[in-house]
């Protein structure tokens, strides 16, 4: 999930993925998502230049940037106006905003780094494409029933040799998978609000409240019950 002022700066090779709730995607929605995106090439920097102490900094930034970075607080709402701002500079003055851009970011100490340290991107041609179908079939059929055998034939494969291919590549089975899927957007909707945790059992594609909670306490080490008690005590508190 994602909102208003989010920044985050994604290495290369690094799968990533900005999706809008469902309401976006309605026929008659008059809603819509704005982003800015930047791109710089890592030989922007040369390895001589990096190996110089006065980039120090720069250069753990681009190690870091391997792994994704998200910024918080004064360091991202310093650069929310400049990449505004960097829209309507042309020529070399461009290229000098984006360097006050990279030293702000090189500089900072408020981030999160998104991914962890062993992290590498396995998926190389066709497992990358073939990894982007399963993506997009979960992310649009999560919320109701997931078809092994539906997810396997648009790969053509036995649900057998799919879920042989998919474990390795994934870290994971392809259940747990789709589970995570699911408790991600229940933690949302969980924080909402809006709906009772068994509402929200059901809008998430599980089928059983027990199911749920069961696989919600799998991932996320407490029940949806205290997962929404603890942000709502923290939610009191700061206000």
């Amino acid at each position: 999930s994602f909102e208003e002022g989010d920044l985050v700066v994604t290495g290369p090779n690094l799968p990533h993925l900005w999706r809008s709730d469902d309401a976006y995607f309605d026929k008659d929605s008059t809603l819509s998502t704005r982003g800015l995106v930047i791109y710089f090439d890592h030989e922007l920097f040369s390895e001589a230049l990096l190996a110089k102490e006065e980039f120090y900094n720069v250069n753990k930034f681009v190690e870091n940037s391997v792994r994704g970075m998200e910024f918080y607080g004064e360091t991202r709402n310093k650069i929310n106006k400049l990449l505004l701002k960097i829209n309507n500079e042309q020529g070399f003055r461009r290229i000098i905003k984006l360097f006050e851009i990279i030293d702000i970011l090189a500089n900072s100490k408020e981030y999160n780094l998104l991914s962890s340290p062993g992290y590498t991107n396995v998926f190389k041609g066709d497992d990358a494409d073939k990894m982007r179908i399963v993506y997009d079939y979960v992310m649009t059929n999560f919320k109701t029933k997931i078809s092994l055998e539906e997810i396997a034939s648009m790969l053509n494969m036995t649900t057998t040799s799919f879920c042989r291919y998919f474990k390795p590549r994934a870290n994971k089975t392809f259940t747990r998978f789709v589970n995570e899927i699911r408790i991600g957007h229940s933690r949302k909707l969980l924080l909402e609000d809006n709906f009772n945790i068994s509402q929200i059992s059901y809008e998430c594609g599980f089928n059983a409240l027990s199911n749920f909670n069961r696989q919600f306490k799998a991932i996320v080490h407490m029940s949806p019950h205290e997962y929404r008690k603890l942000f709502l005590n923290i939610k009191t508190s700061i206000s």
